[in-house]
């Protein structure tokens, strides 16, 4: 969708620049009346500055809650989904979203469906919502099916913000510790190696290495500094590509326990995703074809993937996920329990939850062997550091005698 620059009247005496997203330059124009503001010059932009404002359009997994949290509310009230939009669109925080949501408003008014005007932002909305709410079309059940939508999205944002708290205190500690060796090896370190070279003595093996390693950050930190930043800056490159993505994914499902947390957390989110697809409506075909494409591991996407063609060609559920060797025996006999008795729905959900509780225990683990793995590890090093100052104070103190 093409973007144009604006410069729009506000006030009498207040202008204000800026850009805005829409189909044409008279869709533009409506969206800049929508927001009172009155424009006196409108240009589209040329492709190669577009990529200049990507950051400032970002919108965020908790804008779109919000959103889908208060249609819901509002639809659920009873309120048509065209003023629901119009009311949601006048509390956006974000300038992107709500020029969106007007977007959206502006679809419906001419005539097409929640679900179609919502395939115009695939950088917005997941294919699991667009079907979801497709589905909910068809049956009449739309603010229950957003109101459903909202809370998985509720669950997903708590569970992250759940595992950011939970690294918070080691990357901290690891972070200071890191500042404070830095510190003492080239800065504090250097003071007593003019002190222990004035002595003119043989030092301790202790004591020479530590020197070596002082003499070395202090003459080359800022090389240091700067190959680390070019291989952070490669990998985070690299980790942007399919492969890169794909070889970093296959990495985290082979180092142990990490390897456990992140199969959880894939097989939950798998699970709670095909049983509210399944749910609403979608065919079990159909929604192992967009759980696969929602999957945030590419690995395990592409065994979902593979799972899609074995049950495309006949095959049950529970025997295609058998063959993918990453399902767990008790995970493959619910599915196999639920096909049989017609609820595989709530077995799904049964396992998701399971899946959720069993990942949020093992990061609690692994964070609690971190923290005192961290600490000893620290203390280690500064009793090192410590040692090799002391040793040849006791060596001198020693010869005094």
């Amino acid at each position: 969708m093409p973007i144009y620059t604006y410069k729009a009247k506000v006030k009498p005496d207040t202008f204000r620049s800026g850009t805005i997203e829409a189909e044409s330059e008279k869709a533009a124009i409506n969206k800049l009346l929508l927001l009172n503001y009155h424009p006196v010059f409108i240009k589209v932009k040329s492709e190669e500055n577009v990529g200049k404002f990507s950051l400032s359009k970002k919108i965020s997994s908790k804008d779109i809650y919000i959103f889908l949290r208060q249609l819901a509310n509002l639809n659920i009230a009873g309120l048509p989904i065209v003023k629901s939009l119009g009311n949601i669109s006048s509390q956006c925080h974000n300038p992107r979203l709500r020029l969106i949501v007007l977007d959206l408003k502006e679809k419906l008014q001419k005539g097409k469906t929640f679900s179609e005007a919502l395939l115009f932002y695939p950088d917005v909305f997941t294919t699991f919502e667009i079907n979801m709410i497709k589905s909910a079309e068809t049956t009449g059940t739309l603010p229950e099916a957003v109101a459903k939508i909202a809370d998985l999205k509720e669950r997903d944002i708590n569970f992250n913000n759940k595992v950011r708290s939970a690294l918070a205190y080691p990357v901290l500690l690891l972070s200071v510790g890191a500042i404070t060796l830095f510190v003492l090896t080239t800065f504090v370190l250097p003071k007593f190696i003019t002190l222990f070279e004035d002595l003119d003595q043989q030092l301790p093996i202790l004591t020479q290495m530590l020197i070596n390693t002082s003499k070395f950050l202090k003459n080359y930190w800022l090389l240091m500094g700067a190959i680390t930043g070019v291989a952070v800056f490669i990998i985070q490159k690299q980790l942007k590509t399919q492969k890169g993505r794909f070889l970093f994914d296959g990495f985290k499902m082979k180092v142990p326990l990490v390897k456990n947390i992140v199969l959880k957390i894939q097989i939950a989110r798998f699970a709670r995703t095909l049983g509210s697809l399944i749910e609403n409506g979608v065919s079990i075909i159909n929604s192992l074809k967009i759980t696969s494409e929602i999957a945030t591991n590419l690995v395990f996407a592409q065994e979902i993937k593979h799972v899609h063609t074995q049950v495309t060609k006949g095959q049950h559920i529970s025997a295609a996920l058998k063959d993918s060797n990453i399902f767990d025996k008790n995970t493959l006999d619910l599915i196999g329990v639920g096909e049989e008795s017609g609820r595989l729905e709530e077995m799904l959900f049964r396992i998701a939850q399971m899946n959720e509780n069993e990942s949020s225990g093992l990061i609690e683990t692994l964070m609690f062997m971190i923290e005192p793995a961290l600490i000893l590890i620290l203390g280690i090093i500064v009793a090192i550091i410590v040692m090799a100052i002391l040793l040849p104070i006791f060596q001198m103190n020693f010869l005094v005698q």
